[in-house]
């Protein structure tokens, strides 16, 4: 019985580290939610404090982990006596063989409840763990950039409500009710496969590829995104703010017809969980997502592509170089600013898209 709860101590951690969790002898993937990301950026892991911590912890891992095989196999040991002490009369049982069970089970009574402290040490230390990383990555944050959405999205949506600009869209902060989706349950008919990298489509005018940048831009315009539709779409910087991020989508609703048609655009995970986002968006400020059902006709990128790719765990699309597929389905990738990590992120097929600035 012991035995048994020191097992589910072990098979809680999971639950009670979240995303800090990890089975043993398993690479960790880089795990970063979509507000937190830059503060992981660039430092080749953990530093400090929490690698004292996490030493610790791998130590008592194993410790624990030893102390469960040895009492199975006090165990194991018990129960193989006990059926050879069935087969014989109760009066013919060796009194060194009682002694020696009798032994065993006081033996597993103690390495049980030392399995259950060492499971109950290690779940705390992890938890200090735990509190240690998003306490650095909290202080570490930078207070505006790229990486921090939250604070370039909330000043967009200030912006006017038809401000258009060509390329650019605008941000209605207005919740959306009743708004639900699953991913690939959306049907087309165009062919929506990522293409290679392209350059720029803004360029100052009297650019040598001006005519070039203008022409891509013409054909993304010609794009036409029907409601439901899942895109990447990039809001508009305001107030001489850094460019924001290209972000998930869903086409909510279409605005006009012709050269004036426009696409509300809802943001599927808005930094404020209270209320959803509306966005005023043109097709060339918009990328399509294939459907799941489409994905398994897309074509591989060749590696060392350029690409957009949604960061893993987040709804925030970044720069990331192509390294190969080693899994159907998934694009082996590495993501910009993680050149001194040797761990590649898998992302689906399907949320590797042209790359654009």
């Amino acid at each position: 019985m012991a035995n048994r709860k020191a097992q589910r101590e072990v098979n809680n951690l999971a639950e009670d580290l979240g995303p800090y969790y990890s089975q043993p002898g398993r690479r960790d993937m880089s795990q970063r939610n979509r507000s937190g990301r830059g503060s992981n950026r660039n430092n080749g892991g953990v530093h400090g404090e929490e690698v004292q911590i996490w030493d610790e912890a791998k130590a008592s891992f194993n410790d624990l982990i030893s102390g469960i095989n040895a009492d199975n196999d006090n165990l194991a040991k018990l129960v193989a006596m006990d059926k050879q002490a069935g087969t014989m009369d109760s009066d013919s049982v060796p009194t060194s063989t009682m002694r020696e069970m009798e032994e065993l089970c006081r033996s597993g009574v103690k390495k049980s409840e030392d399995n259950i402290n060492l499971a109950k040490n290690l779940t705390e230390r992890l938890k200090v763990l735990r509190a240690v990383v998003v306490a650095k990555e909290q202080a570490e944050a930078p207070p505006a950039g790229p990486s921090k959405r939250s604070t370039t999205r909330d000043s967009a949506a200030a912006a006017s409500l038809y401000d258009f600009d060509g390329a650019g869209d605008s941000p209605v902060p207005s919740p959306v009710a009743g708004s639900s989706r699953k991913h690939g349950d959306r049907s087309s008919n165009r062919d929506r496969d990522s293409i290679p990298p392209k350059a720029d489509s803004v360029e100052p005018p009297g650019s040598t590829s001006g005519g070039a940048a203008t022409s891509a831009a013409i054909n993304r315009s010609r794009v036409l995104f029907s409601k439901g539709d899942e895109v990447a779409f990039k809001p508009k910087a305001v107030n001489g703010e850094q460019t924001s991020d290209w972000i998930l989508g869903e086409v909510a609703a279409v605005l006009g017809e012709g050269k004036s048609r426009r696409y509300k655009v809802i943001d599927i995970e808005p930094d404020d969980q209270s209320k959803q986002k509306e966005y005023r968006s043109s097709a060339s400020s918009m990328i399509p997502i294939t459907p799941e059902s489409q994905a398994s006709t897309l074509k591989d990128y060749e590696p060392g592509q350029t690409v957009l790719a949604l960061y893993p765990q987040t709804t925030t699309f970044y720069k990331a170089e192509v390294h190969g597929t080693t899994t159907p389905g998934k694009v082996d990738l590495k993501f910009e600013g993680e050149n001194d990590s040797t761990t590649l992120q898998q992302v689906d097929r399907r949320y590797v898209i042209e790359y654009r600035q």
